[in-house]
């Protein structure tokens, strides 16, 4: 289990930075809407992440354990690091050359008004069809399924993979919890800070991990 969850860290970390546009998305709800509002988007992804994750160790169990081929995996791996890197691309080419990052921006302008339900099926469609988020979620739960058979050791490595990656999700709602109204200054500091940097550090992390899951994958092989 330790070796699982010690693979899978590095995509973890990757998932929380890659969500830092996602993330302005929970300080806008904590800072504009009731507590139970930015709850409800962190709960949709966490949920999110989980399914996804769990389905690709189900799936990576039924295909490739029994046929005793691992190096089925290595070539995923490999084609996961490449498509890293095309988003990475992707996200540097299409960055805004001021002002908000496009990926967010629509959801930004709706979140004074949002519900707790739109927040929750919101936040579960960035964790499940989001092209990048999806990307990393199923590399990490492929790289758990790799480093173990043991179902139950998988699953402990997939809820510490999922709560790794939603550290960035959870911390405006921490904050809010913590120091209510007091938190309002933080917020819009992290607020100002995540939209002026936010897509250099996605756009570094996914090279940066595109490159090692490669690596990993060729070793593999």
């Amino acid at each position: 289990m330790v070796t699982a969850v010690a693979a899978a860290l590095p995509v973890a970390v990757a998932l929380a930075l890659a969500a830092l546009p996602i993330v302005l998305v929970v300080v806008s709800l904590a800072s504009k809407r009731p507590a139970g509002v930015a709850r409800a988007f962190l709960a949709g992804w966490l949920i999110g992440v989980f399914l996804v994750g769990a389905l690709v160790i189900l799936l990576s169990d039924l295909l490739v354990l029994p046929s005793g081929n691992p190096t089925w995996l290595s070539y995923v791996k490999i084609a996961l690091g490449l498509l890293l890197l095309v988003l990475a691309g992707q996200k540097w080419l299409s960055r805004p050359r001021a002002g908000q990052d496009p990926e967010t921006q629509g959801f930004m302008a709706k979140a004074e008004t949002m519900t707790a339900g739109r927040a929750f099926a919101l936040a579960l469609a960035l964790a499940s069809l989001n092209p990048k988020n999806l990307v990393l979620v199923v590399t990490g739960a492929t790289v758990i399924a790799d480093a173990t058979p043991t179902p139950v050791q998988q699953l402990v490595a997939l809820a510490v993979f999922a709560l790794v990656g939603s550290i960035g999700i959870a911390s405006p709602v921490v904050l809010r919890a913590a120091l209510g109204t007091r938190s309002a200054e933080v917020l819009a500091s992290t607020d100002r800070w995540m939209t002026r940097y936010s897509t250099v550090i996605v756009v570094v992390v996914l090279v940066v991990l595109g490159v090692l899951v490669i690596a990993n994958g060729v070793g593999g092989l």
